[in-house]
């Protein structure tokens, strides 16, 4: 099980956790102490709800998307107010008023958002939280008061507290909110081949971390933007296994792909995908004997939903959408 590639940088700020964290450690690599805009609480229709993350400094957006775009002007200002101030700064935004369509950000959606905006130094125990959730499993639970104080648990191990920034001081009959974050999803991909750079760049914009296994030179050079590239051969899994969410099966050779299939039948990953046509799909099932019947209720093969389309990409974007619809529980077949 040899690493030989580090995270990949990915190619400019977006929406999802993975770009606020990935940001974050690297503004808290140089020492820097951005502003986390955390919401905390929403009514109504709203573009994000309870425990979406965006990140900001003293020039605006960093990583991250609370909205559309419609609000990010004026948590902006917030942000600047609270590293100006050293402490939380708090903005409820109410897009369903008369009000808002002349005089606010004019959206019109109808729901209201509440937003803590928290400065966030590299030694703060959030920022330790956000770190553990980054590399974790189980979902981080958030227990946040208006002035920024609170605590976090994440899963059954580690937990953290910590007071207000600053003279922070909750207003008074102000509840705490309480949420969980999931950890950003994980995906194994077992093989590379031509597929592989487009379903890395659509699994990373859509937030996944992508790890490739794949021992063949020749083909290793596909994978040269995964989050981590493993030099092990088929039938050893490397120990990133054990965090990730799905595994897709995709070497593109017989023996490669049944040595595969039989290292995962013996892991609990709830989604193992297996590139190929169906009368493939039965010939590699038929020589894995009792570890077929542990592999079915888990498998998706052909994987990916049926787009349409040929060629490399048209087969990456089908993983893609399969492994979204299965994160989101929307179905995938």
């Amino acid at each position: 099980m040899n690493d030989v590639r580090g995270p990949a940088a990915i190619a400019a700020p977006h929406g999802g956790l993975r770009a606020v964290l990935d940001a974050l450690t690297a503004r808290h690599a140089r020492g820097e102490t951005p502003v986390l805009a955390m919401v905390t609480a929403c009514s109504g229709p709203t573009y994000r709800k309870p425990g979406a993350l965006a990140l900001f400094d003293e020039t605006g957006p960093i990583a991250g998307a609370l909205s559309g775009g419609c609000l990010e002007e004026e948590l902006a200002i917030a942000a600047r107010a609270a590293l100006a101030a050293a402490r939380a700064v708090p903005r409820a935004v109410d897009t369903g008023s008369a009000d808002d369509l002349v005089f606010g950000t004019g959206s019109g959606c109808g729901g209201r958002m509440d937003v803590l905006l928290l400065p966030l130094p590299p030694q703060a125990p959030l920022a330790a939280a956000l770190r553990a959730l980054r590399d974790g499993t189980a979902p981080l639970e958030v227990t946040l008061h208006a002035d920024g104080g609170g605590a976090a648990r994440l899963g059954e191990g580690a937990a953290w507290r910590w007071p207000a920034p600053g003279d922070g001081v909750a207003p008074a009959g102000a509840s705490a909110a309480c949420f969980a974050i999931a950890p950003p999803p994980r995906l194994l991909a077992l093989g590379a081949g031509p597929e592989t750079p487009a379903l890395l760049q659509f699994l990373q914009r859509l937030g996944w971390y992508v790890e490739v296994q794949e021992h063949r030179t020749r083909w290793a050079g596909y994978a040269a933007g995964a989050d981590a590239l493993h030099a092990a051969h088929p039938g050893t899994l490397p120990e990133a296994a054990a965090r990730c969410r799905a595994a897709v099966v995709m070497t593109h050779q017989f023996e490669g792909d049944r040595a595969h299939l039989a290292a995962l039948a013996a892991t609990s990953i709830p989604y193992v995908g297996l590139l190929g046509p169906a009368a493939r799909r039965d010939a590699l099932l038929a020589t894995l004997g009792d570890a077929a019947a542990a592999l079915r209720p888990r498998l998706r093969a052909p994987v990916g939903l049926r787009l349409g389309g040929e060629g490399p990409e048209a087969i990456a974007l089908s993983i893609a959408a399969g492994l979204a619809a299965h994160l989101h529980g929307r179905g995938d077949a």
